[in-house]
């Protein structure tokens, strides 16, 4: 079995010896010890129709296994390769947060700051703030406690509400950052911040701003310059048009339409392409990366003691400690922290992991505590239950981890990646 081996049904398609509904690809170094990889993720992907699938896994920080799946690859798909790009949707939550933390670390930014230190947060015309908003803190926004509401609470979800905003103000399509701050900051808040967890895509959108104005360069620009040195190129952000798509970037099709939110016509756009706005979604759900650049980030929390560490010990603490409503904890029990989900064991570690979905995306990331770690991206959820293609992924991750008996002692880091670091940002 040689490296960057590509298993081909489709030549056996060509040949006549199998109908063309049958076409399965998988492209990356084999690994013969984690094969269950590969039937799991064969399994999850034919079973549920996704064209396009990439998983990574580490062990003991190394690189053990990159590989690219293709399914029944329609007339917008390629072959997907281990280093092809995916939208990461919520998985961009704890991308945040390791930036935030760094802020702290840094110390241009303080957990107990409030939003107001960095953000604009004058209410639209006609309304007038909650006087809560004004004790909202950074470490609230992290731990989902700033009292927003999600969507079963307040009806809607403040990032997804374009042309209510739009209207709202009185101006056009599309909206931007600033424009949602400030239709929302005249919206009460649904809890006393600090009080009770509600998942809010708008705290997070908060962040990216005070990430931007704490370090004094667009969010993406400080990412850059957090992640780069750590060997992390090749992250960037979503683009809202389908002409935009990146170069190796996986093509998305959810089925379901809606109305423009990127322009003022009233046509009938792809959730994914135009329904919803990718361009404002950075901090919450906005990044796209391929599945071992992303395994990369997630290694490096691994050795606060490096060099090239991103976090020191005393950081990672704070982003993994209980959140600020937690009363007693039994150890191993879940909770909701700086942009993760976590099980604490005390002295055994932790283990924390975050999933992503939008329209035509499903996402999810795993650091366990015992050194195995993985990243699992595709570019289709089960619309009608996008939870069920997360559970399913979840799935894949235990179902293969059980099976493996042996762990590779190779690392697939530099012959998996070191192509992708002429395409880094400054």
């Amino acid at each position: 079995m040689g490296k960057l081996s590509t298993l081909l049904l489709s030549a056996i398609l060509c040949a006549g010896a199998m109908p063309a509904s049958a076409q399965w690809t998988a492209t990356g170094t084999e690994v013969p010890s984690l094969a269950a990889f590969d039937t799991q993720m064969r399994t999850l992907m034919t079973n549920a129709n996704i064209p396009s699938g990439a998983i990574a896994v580490a062990w003991d920080g190394r690189l053990v296994l990159a590989r690219g799946y293709s399914w029944n690859p329609g007339p917008n798909d390629s072959v997907t390769q281990p280093t092809s790009l995916f939208r990461l949707a919520s998985v961009s939550k704890p991308i945040t947060s390791t930036l935030v933390n760094r802020l702290i670390q840094e110390g241009r930014l303080a957990p107990n700051d409030t939003i107001g230190q960095y953000v604009d947060l004058t209410p639209r015309p006609g309304t007038t703030a909650d006087p809560r908003l004004a004790t909202v803190t950074v470490r609230n926004l992290l731990e989902m406690l700033g009292g927003f509401g999600d969507p079963a609470t307040l009806g809607y979800d403040p990032v997804f509400r374009d042309r209510i905003v739009s209207q709202g103000l009185g101006i056009p399509l599309p909206v931007t950052h600033a424009d949602v701050i400030r239709y929302q900051s005249g919206v009460a808040l649904s809890t006393n911040p600090g009080s009770t967890y509600q998942y809010s895509n708008y705290g997070y959108k908060l962040l990216g701003r005070i990430i931007e104005s704490a370090s004094g360069m667009p969010y993406e620009r400080y990412a850059r310059r957090v992640l780069n040195p750590a060997g992390v190129w090749n992250l960037r952000l979503a683009k809202a048009r389908v002409e935009e798509r990146a170069a190796g970037e996986v093509a998305y099709a959810s089925g379901g339409q809606g109305t423009s939110v990127i322009d003022n016509t009233s046509a009938l756009r792809p959730w994914e392409y135009g329904a919803l706005n990718q361009n404002t979604m950075d901090a919450y759900g906005g990044w796209v990366a391929s599945a071992p650049e992303l395994l990369r980030w997630m290694v490096n929390l691994d050795n606060p003691s490096s060099p090239r560490a991103i976090l020191d010990q005393a950081s990672l603490d704070r982003m993994f400690a209980l959140p600020q409503n937690q009363g007693s904890y039994t150890p191993g029990d879940y909770y909701y922290a700086s942009g993760w989900s976590v099980r604490d064991y005390g002295a055994t570690g932790r283990t924390t992991w975050h999933a992503g979905s939008l329209p035509s995306t499903s996402t999810y990331i795993v650091r366990n505590r015992n050194g195995f770690e993985i990243v699992i991206l595709l570019n289709r959820r089960n619309e009608s239950n996008p939870n069920a293609t997360t559970n399913a992924m979840d799935a894949v991750v235990w179902a293969a981890y059980n099976q493996v008996t042996s762990w590779p002692a190779h690392n697939l880091f530099d012959e998996v990646l070191p192509t992708l670091m002429r395409d880094g940002f400054d």
